[in-house]
């Protein structure tokens, strides 16, 4: 498999990274000259990087192509590019639907919409797929958690997710503030409240039945601290807020389509 960017930009190169140091790297990465600080940087830290003339020597070159351009750039960047039918397409272009890449990619027909997130560099976090794709899936196995959407409007609710990554990292400044002000090493605090919620989540894929509200009764003691904590938390209806914000970002991507 040879894997072709268009678009060299925070993603791609996370990708790629992550590509170049997995268990079974490809042994060639075709990337786009577009950001050519990107490009150079990847090509001098890794071997399988090649860096094309232009887009098209990328898709000349590629049997599966990453599409990782801004959105509002595709229809000008993708509409001069000649792909060829046996190409797989991946697409990361945020809530654009299939039906608006289809018509650029002919005569491509395999075209599937990823989410990944700059975590795929540390082969950790997870990789939403739609359709599923013996190709695509490949790619991507060896950098995160692989979840195939049921159908792209799934998909769509998944990346809708993503918004919580400022919000999460807020909550952990948050933590970690408080222990630094009761006089905890910085550096510690950090440390240990990452380790905790990592383990946390780590817990969370290993349950089959995904009963997150039982995992909330089962690490409760009856007038425990996590249950003190939970209660100041639910008195102030802080769960809600985090459903209203993800509504709100429903809206705005719902908007756009």
């Amino acid at each position: 498999m040879t894997p072709g960017f268009i678009g060299t930009g925070t993603i791609t190169s996370a990708l790629v990274t992550g590509l170049c140091t997995s268990p079974h790297p490809p042994a060639s990465i075709w990337v786009s000259p577009r950001n050519a600080q990107k490009a150079a940087k990847l090509e001098t830290a890794f071997n399988a990087v090649r860096i094309g003339a232009d887009n098209q020597d990328v898709l000349d070159h590629a049997d599966v192509v990453i599409l990782a351009v801004l959105p509002q750039d595709a229809k000008t960047i993708l509409e001069p590019l000649r792909f060829r039918a046996d190409q797989c397409v991946v697409t990361l272009l945020a809530s654009t639907p299939l039906s608006q890449i289809h018509p650029l990619v002919a005569p491509a027909d395999r075209t599937i919409r990823a989410v990944p997130l700059p975590s795929a560099e540390k082969h950790a976090g997870p990789i939403a797929l739609y359709p599923g794709d013996p190709a695509a899936e490949a790619l991507f196995q060896d950098l995160g958690t692989l979840i195939v959407a049921r159908e792209e409007s799934e998909l769509d609710k998944l990346l809708i997710i993503t918004s919580l990554m400022a919000p999460y990292y807020a909550l952990l400044e948050a933590v970690v503030s408080w222990a630094v002000g009761v006089g905890v090493d910085p550096k510690n605090a950090a440390d240990y409240t990452a380790s905790m919620f990592r383990a946390l989540s780590f817990l969370v894929e290993d349950r089959e039945d995904g009963d997150l509200a039982a995992m909330v009764e089962e690490c409760m003691t009856p007038g425990g601290l996590n249950e003190t904590a939970l209660e100041v938390l639910r008195a102030r209806d802080a769960f809600a807020q985090v459903t209203a914000a993800l509504r709100k970002v429903q809206t705005r991507v719902e908007g756009n389509q």
